[in-house]
């Protein structure tokens, strides 16, 4: 009668055990997906994004680099740079005091923090940003709410950067 309660544990031990084989591949390969969209991030930002990136900007008499503009300024930031239109594509969530001279109550303000998408191209020109090819775009619900260009659009930015 022993043995065949040791079977039967063997048995059950043996079943749930083959049911736990298909969850670890299916953890396997949740793992190996994560990796590869972390390695696939990490390889996004080229070595001319970086370069760039370590750029200094002087402006009403201050010095910063275009990293520091927009890391703050701007929360969750994508980088990509355009060789061939010498483009700098910088896009985040919205974040105070960017674009603070626009009349939105704090509902609307909580709103765009959220899900508010700042989207800046920069040509750049030489080792300067060229302020008269500079756009800047608001995106909330699928809507642009707020465009500025060229000059206003770069100086509003480093504005912007001075009062934080």
């Amino acid at each position: 009668m022993k043995w065949m309660t040791k079977l039967t544990f063997i048995t059950c031990l043996s079943v749930l055990l083959a049911g736990c084989g298909d969850r670890l591949t299916e953890i396997k390969d949740a793992v190996s997906g994560i990796n590869s969209a972390a390695d696939a991030a990490a390889s996004a930002v080229s070595r001319d994004v970086h370069a760039i990136r370590a750029l200094t900007i002087n402006y009403n008499d201050e010095s910063f680099t275009i990293n520091d503009l927009f890391k703050t300024i701007l929360r969750d930031i994508r980088w990509e740079y355009d060789a061939q239109k010498n483009e700098l594509h910088v896009q985040g969530t919205w974040q105070a005091p960017l674009f603070s001279d626009q009349a939105w109550d704090q509902a609307i303000q909580q709103q765009l923090a959220e899900t508010g998408i700042v989207s800046i191209t920069c040509t750049m020109n030489g080792e300067q940003i060229d302020a008269s090819h500079t756009a800047i775009t608001l995106v909330f619900n699928d809507e642009k709410i707020l465009q500025m260009d060229g000059e206003v659009a770069l100086h509003h930015l480093y504005d912007t950067y001075l009062k934080k």
